[in-house]
């Protein structure tokens, strides 16, 4: 008769074996890209083609809202900038551009 010593063995092996492949960690991730920031003196200039027409080229409103004085980050423009609000198209600029523009009203609330 057959000692059942050795499945058992060989079960606890590959359980073992599973557990530490799973855990090993060869190559690690790539760390995330760093956020773009932008350049605001761009981002007048994105402003000016691509937002004055709703916001006003002072950006104090018009058919879309004043961003003077609204206590807007880059990062709360530059998602809004991503995926529109209300009236606005999502994606009206993207990239560096989205970045410059971010920054540049941004820079209206300080």
């Amino acid at each position: 008769m057959r000692s059942p010593a050795g499945p058992f063995a060989l079960l606890v092996v590959v359980a073992a074996a599973t557990f530490g492949v799973a855990k090993w960690h060869p190559f690690s991730p790539a760390a995330p890209a760093a956020p773009v920031s932008g350049d605001p003196v761009r981002g007048k200039a994105v402003f000016a083609r691509n937002c004055a027409g709703c916001h006003g080229a002072d950006a104090t409103g018009g058919v879309g809202p004043s961003l003077v004085d609204a206590g807007l980050t880059a990062s709360q423009v530059e998602a809004t900038v991503a995926t529109g609000r209300g009236v606005m198209p999502p994606a009206l600029v993207t990239g560096r551009p989205a970045a410059d523009v971010a920054a540049y009203v941004a820079t209206l609330s300080q």
